[in-house]
C-alpha cells in the first residue's frame, strides 16, 4: 500500500490522482523481475508503463527500505525523462548557457531524494507524485528565473531614446559585458553600467539588438540571424554599422 502523502496546500493534504494511487500499489507488489521490465518501458500507451509519479515513489520506497539496487535501476529512467522535458523547455537556442542549466535542475532533483525524509524535507518530493511534470515545470521556473536575473542588467536595457552624440563600443567594453553576462558583475564592472548602457541606448533599435544578442548575450550569428528573423548578413551589416556609429567615449573605460 502506498505510503500516505503529507504535504499540504489551501484544500488540504496533497492527495493522488487515483490512477496512479493504483498503479503505485500494483507496482509495489510485484517482484523485481516485472519491476525491471516495466521501468523500461517508454511507451504511455502500454499497460506495463511505468507514469512518472509512480517513480518517484518507488524511489523514494526504495530508499526508504536501504533497497539501493532498486533506487539505482529506477534513479536513471526517472532522471532521462525529467532531461528529455527540459531540453524542451530550456533549448540550447532560447537561453545562454541552458545545458548548465539543465543539469542544475537535475542535480535538485536528485538532491531532493537524498534528503527526502531528512528535517525541513519531509514532504518536499510530494508534489511530483502526484503531478510530476508540473513540479518540474516550478523548478525549471525557479533556475530559469534565477539564471535570467543574474544576467539582468544586461537583458534588461532600456528602450532606444531619442539620446544625441556618439559613443564608443570597443572591445573593452564588449569584453566587459561577456563577463558581467557570464559571472555577474564586480564592483569595478558596475561603475561603467550606466555609460555603456547609455552608448547602447544611442543606437537604432534593430542595431542595438542585434548587439545585445550577438556580442552580449553570446548567441551564434546564425542564432541571432534566427530569432532576429533576417539573415546572417543582415546581422553582420547590422553589427558593422552600430561599431561605426558608436566612435568615441567622452572617458575611457
Amino acid at each position: 500500500m502506498a505510503r500516505p502523502l503529507s504535504k499540504k496546500n489551501e484544500q488540504g493534504v496533497l492527495t493522488r490522482p487515483e490512477g496512479i494511487e493504483g498503479k503505485i500499489n500494483i507496482a509495489l507488489t510485484q517482484d523485481w523481475a516485472t519491476l525491471s521490465r516495466r521501468v523500461r518501458e517508454t511507451n504511455p500507451q502500454s499497460r506495463d508503463f511505468l507514469p512518472s509519479e509512480c517513480l518517484v515513489h518507488l524511489i523514494r520506497d526504495a530508499i526508504h527500505r536501504g533497497e539501493e539496487r532498486v533506487a539505482r535501476v529506477l534513479m536513471p529512467q526517472l532522471l532521462k525523462r525529467a532531461e528529455a522535458n527540459l531540453e524542451r523547455t530550456v533549448p540550447d537556442s532560447r537561453m545562454r548557457d541552458a545545458e548548465s542549466v539543465r543539469h542544475t535542475i537535475l542535480s535538485d532533483l536528485m538532491m531532493m531524494f537524498t534528503q527526502d525524509g531528512t528535517e525541513g524535507h519531509e514532504a518536499e518530493l510530494d508534489f511530483y507524485e502526484c503531478k510530476f511534470l508540473r513540479a518540474l515545470r516550478f523548478l525549471r521556473i525557479d533556475h530559469v528565473r534565477k539564471a535570467l536575473s543574474e544576467r539582468k542588467e544586461l537583458t534588461d536595457l532600456p528602450q532606444a531614446g531619442d539620446g544625441a552624440g556618439e559613443a564608443a563600443f570597443n572591445d573593452e567594453m564588449l569584453a566587459r559585458l561577456s563577463r558581467m553576462a557570464s559571472i555577474g558583475p564586480s564592483q569595478e564592472d558596475a561603475l561603467y553600467l550606466p555609460e555603456v548602457i547609455a552608448a547602447l541606448d544611442r543606437l537604432p533599435p534593430d542595431q542595438k539588438r542585434a548587439v545585445i544578442l550577438r556580442r552580449i548575450i553570446g548567441h551564434t550569428e546564425e542564432e541571432t540571424a534566427k530569432i532576429m528573423k533576417v539573415k546572417g548578413r543582415t546581422v553582420r551589416n547590422r553589427l558593422s554599422r552600430a561599431d561605426k556609429q558608436l566612435k568615441t567615449l567622452k572617458e575611457d573605460l
